[in-house]
């Protein structure tokens, strides 16, 4: 398994480049936008596994919508970490993640994630924000290859849209 991460951070970087300049924005007032955009995510990503919903016997939105979804946060989790010059991102404990997430319930991890994007990270604790992150994928479901190839058909919409106007 070999997941291309420092691939993704730079298809991240140039989505956001491209998004800055044909917006006129400055990337440098953008991080607390990202941050939000993050957990706005995140919470797309929760409504649609209604883990939280003890009160509701509708199931979990389908695995593509929430597989999406993730993809979705995944991408301001890219675009924190590089807003911390961050462009690679240790892989070497990914075999863990399935056993770890194992013992996690998947609530804990989303308030996890909720209170770790909800501060300013530092580039030291950006390693752990990711790794948690890339934990409720696997908590949810997900390959790391499926995650990839998830990245990418989304990363292309993004462009496509920025092609029309979105």
């Amino acid at each position: 398994m070999n997941v291309k991460i420092k691939e993704l951070f730079s298809m991240q970087r140039e989505l956001n480049m491209r998004i800055v300049e044909e917006h006129n924005l400055d990337n440098s007032s953008l991080f607390e936008q990202r941050r939000l955009a993050f957990l706005v995510e995140l919470g797309e990503l929760a409504n649609e596994t209604r883990c939280f919903k003890y009160w509701s016997k509708r199931p979990a939105s389908a695995k593509e919508v929430i597989l999406e979804e993730y993809v979705d946060g995944l991408h301001f989790v890219l675009s924190i970490g590089l807003d911390l010059g961050i462009d690679e991102v240790d892989m070497t404990n990914e075999v863990d993640h399935s056993e770890k997430m194992d013992k996690i319930d998947i609530n804990t991890l989303f308030l996890t994630l909720y209170q770790a994007g909800a501060k300013s990270l530092s580039s030291k604790e950006f390693q752990s924000f990711f790794d948690t992150f890339l934990g409720l994928g696997v908590k949810l479901g997900f390959s790391f290859e499926e995650i990839e190839g998830a990245y990418f058909e989304k990363n292309r919409v993004n462009h496509e849209r920025q092609d029309t106007g979105y």
